[in-house]
């Protein structure tokens, strides 16, 4: 996608002629381009060191944003549903010295520990936004203008981003700015964004799939975001879709799923629904088109590399093929395999917290040159199509027998009193690792007529030893299941 190769430079491409276009909009809150670069220009000249922020308003995540790409400094947006333990062992992780609070109307940055220096997002009387600006002398800001340091951070400046660590220890991931910004203009591209569009996004603005696929990938289009993270229900995504006019719709498996039920009735249809975060189950998309009919594709990306690809011709069990600047394989080709990606533009650095024999001895270092592995296992289809199959960790060993767990769910959710499901290995009564299933259903289940079903689809060691019925699977805001508190009920004994 052709443009200016920062994100204020594109911001100010469109804030020259069309400085009263939204850019973000927020229940009744409107944030203008012209605002938005004013804000952020402001905010820069105080910004300095390595930043943190709560992503409380996706108006004031995107006026922080851009003013860390502005300072070029790093910049951790963390989730405002976490608890502080959390937030205080991410921001130690990203060796975060400043913190960027607001409310609104304003926006503050201080030192973590030291005395907050206010920047106000209101004009003062002298016309500007009444930011206080300087701070010079003080430990990462330069007294001669010239770009600012970075302590504790190697390598460019970028957007942090902390994962749920629930394939392993946590982590913090750092993005570099020119990466973020090349991605998101990969992806506006791949959307077809155009100038003025409107992309509406129901996910919280501290998830990779709203910050980078949202609200970034809109602003580099010059379109308008409307958060509905808020109150994402099937009424107000209906209000939206009629009042915005949106012309992309960025959810989750388990919200469309709700839309579907529910039912979305507009006079004004986007021309696509993006479904990311989780797979989208089959019966969900059957569903989709039979009650509400809107145009879906699946999108996969990961907070350590953005947006790797989207389907946009809404082939079933497809993710897409891969955006500009991503290049994917699968080892061994074309799969089932590891899903490696490749992504132009610097590398990621890796901010951990597991144990130093985790770490290699270095708690914070770039992801690698070459193709990285996601941690995903797919295959590639003779059009270049990506279809995910699972997680490498979602294989078992069941007496030296190898079961992708995808392949065990996918044989469940066949079965037609099987709504969803989610397979996990668990020790069996010898101490090995036996299959167990958890099951949504649709009225009672006869379980003897399933293990019939599954016994003439799958291998005999595949076939679950138990299948445990739940009146809903856990999943986390976004949608990802949360195999991890399947087995914390099996240990505790909720589940038998």
């Amino acid at each position: 996608m052709s443009g200016p190769p920062t994100l204020a430079a594109a911001l100010a491409e469109v804030a020259g002629p069309h400085p009263h276009r939204p850019a973000v909009v927020v229940g009744d809150r409107t944030l203008t381009y012209a605002e938005l670069l004013r804000r952020a220009e402001r905010l820069a000249a105080g910004l300095t060191g390595r930043a943190a922020t709560v992503a409380r308003c996706a108006a004031d995540v995107a006026v922080t944003v851009v003013a860390a790409t502005i300072a070029d400094v790093p910049l951790l947006v963390g989730d405002a549903r976490a608890a502080d333990d959390e937030r205080d062992r991410a921001r130690s992780l990203f060796r975060a010295d400043r913190l960027v609070t607001g409310d609104g109307d304003r926006l503050t940055v201080g030192r973590l520990t030291v005395e907050a220096l206010t920047v106000a997002g209101s004009a003062g009387r002298d016309g500007s936004d009444g930011s206080a600006a300087g701070d010079a002398g003080r430990p990462g800001v330069p007294r001669d203008g010239g770009p600012p340091a970075h302590p504790g951070g190697d390598g460019p400046a970028g957007l942090g981003l902390s994962t749920s660590g629930s394939e392993g220890w946590p982590k913090c991931v750092e993005r570099p700015w020119p990466a973020v910004t090349a991605n998101a203009r990969a992806f506006a591209a791949a959307l077809e964004l155009s100038p003025g569009e409107v992309v509406a996004c129901t996910t919280p603005p501290h998830h990779s799939y709203a910050l980078c696929g949202g609200i970034l990938t809109t602003l580099v289009a010059g379109g308008t975001y409307v958060a509905l993270d808020q109150r994402p229900g099937p009424r107000t995504v209906a209000d939206a879709v009629d009042g915005h006019r949106v012309a992309v719709l960025l959810s989750v498996p388990l919200l469309y799923r709700w839309f579907s039920t529910a039912g979305l009735a507009t006079r004004h249809r986007p021309r696509l629904c993006v479904s990311a975060g989780a797979p989208l189950p089959p019966e969900d998309r059957r569903r989709w088109a039979a009650s509400v009919g809107w145009r879906i594709g699946e999108h996969y990306g990961t907070s350590e590399h953005g947006m790797l690809t989207l389907d946009t011709e809404s082939v079933a069990g497809s993710v897409g093929r891969p955006v500009a600047g991503v290049t994917l394989t699968v080892d061994p080709a074309p799969g089932p395999g590891d899903v490696l990606v490749a992504c132009a533009g610097p590398p990621t650095r890796v901010h951990h917290a597991g144990p130093p024999a985790d770490r290699d001895g270095d708690a914070s270092r770039p992801a690698g040159d070459g193709p990285q592995p996601t941690g995903d296992v797919g295959r590639l289809d003779a059009d270049g199509r990506l279809h995910l199959l699972g997680r490498r960790g979602g294989t078992l060993n069941v007496a030296g027998n190898k079961v992708p767990a995808a392949e065990v769910e996918d044989a469940l959710r066949a079965y037609p009193a099987v709504r969803d499901c989610a397979v996990v290995g668990a020790p069996g009564p010898d101490g090995g690792q036996e299959v167990v299933a958890f099951a949504e259903t649709v009225g009672e289940l006869d379980h003897r007529a399933l293990y019939a079903f599954l016994h003439g689809r799958l291998a005999a060691y595949k076939v679950p030893a138990r299948v445990v019925v739940v009146d809903r699977l856990p999943r986390n805001v976004n949608g990802k299941l949360l195999r991890s508190e399947l087995l914390r009920g099996l240990a505790a004994g909720t589940w038998r």
